[in-house]
């Protein structure tokens, strides 16, 4: 008899919940019932009967089904998903355009034409992936960056609004007492936010463990860049204890939040799945390199707000071909095979072994 596989993945779902397993955070949500909260899979809070809890691939679909965000575990400080989930290429990059404000200001047909197909093709792309319309998914990022601000920093409202992505006021507290059912200052009552220090703003950015922190370091440092015509400094810092990096971020670019917050995510390769990667390289040739050296990540540009590809790979390089203990490029790349799709990642753990 063959297993249903939407049984499969639920059951795989209630375990991960149960054990509040941080690999999975982030790569889905949970939603309870008799409370409408919706919550990350390693929430700390008590744990509700199976029964009462219905699975959800994104924090939009969830919010789409009227759930509103546990404020225990902050599904806004969730790491994203990885580059390398099993969607459409379409649906991916259409997300993580609007994940970095894409249609802030901006319809649909807009972002479709960018894409090179049609509104209605985009639109089916996302909700058979995401189970949300492009609209849908854009409102949720616009909020849950809202919520994170309200909480963890001591900015006006007004500026709330506008470095989440809304082009009023009145539209933020609208969209916001419509969804979350309560007005923006309700999450600040009883709570004192640490006060934002004179032309900066510090963030956190999660991860899921094991972060190889020294492959990242030398881009921390407070760098100059510039995004949609605003620039600035921003420097980075690694907190293991807490599984988060720290962006310092000067005054000038707080109105472009949306595509820097998500640009540092690709630079740092925090929506990796550390675990899934490590176990795949560690069975194909690598075991030893992943044991000494886990959670490796495959750093981007900070100046450009680039990520690099997991599967980017060069064959010809002759360091990597005497690490991996070959002599020529087409014995590499037929070696390379087998670490697909993180090539990138093996030729991390290559280098650091030479």
């Amino acid at each position: 008899m063959v297993a249903n596989p939407q049984t499969t993945r639920r059951d795989a779902y209630q375990l991960a919940v149960d054990a509040r397993d941080p690999r999975f955070d982030g790569v889905f949500y949970v939603g309870i019932t008799t409370t409408r909260v919706y919550c990350r899979p390693c929430c700390p809070s008590r744990t509700a009967y199976d029964r009462h809890r219905r699975f959800f691939n994104s924090a939009a679909a969830a919010e789409r089904a009227g759930f509103r965000p546990c404020l225990r575990c902050r599904p806004e400080l969730a790491p994203g998903r990885s580059a390398t989930a099993a969607v459409s290429r379409l649906a991916r990059v259409a997300a993580e355009r609007i994940a970095a404000g894409a249609l802030n200001g901006r319809n649909v047909a807009d972002l479709a034409a960018e894409l090179g197909v049609s509104e209605r093709h985009l639109r089916r792309a996302l909700e058979r992936e995401v189970s949300v319309s492009p609209h849908e998914l854009a409102q949720t990022h616009r909020l849950l960056l809202a919520k994170r601000l309200l909480v963890d920093t001591d900015l006006p409202v007004t500026r709330v609004a506008y470095a989440s992505g809304f082009q009023s006021l009145r539209r933020f507290n609208v969209a916001f007492r419509e969804q979350y059912r309560m007005p923006p200052t309700a999450l600040r009552r009883g709570r004192k936010a640490p006060p934002t220090e004179s032309g900066f703003l510090k963030l956190t950015l999660s991860y899921r463990r094991p972060l190889a922190w020294e492959s990242l370091v030398e881009l921390g440092g407070e760098t100059r860049i510039e995004i949609n015509g605003c620039r600035g400094t921003v420097s980075v810092e690694n907190s293991a204890a807490g599984a988060h990096l720290i962006a310092t971020i000067s005054e000038s670019l707080w109105m472009v939040l949306m595509p820097l917050v998500a640009g540092l995510r690709r630079v740092f390769d925090l929506d990796a799945e550390p675990a899934v990667i490590d176990a795949h390289l560690g069975t194909n040739g690598l075991g030893a390199l992943v044991a000494a050296h886990p959670g490796v990540r495959v750093g981007g540009v900070l100046e450009q707000l680039e990520g690099a590809a997991p599967d980017a790979f060069a064959p010809a390089d002759r360091e990597l071909q005497r690490a991996a203990g070959v002599t020529n490029t087409k014995a590499l790349l037929a070696l390379a095979e087998r670490w697909r799709p993180w090539r990138a990642y093996a030729a991390q753990l290559l280098r650091i072994s030479i």
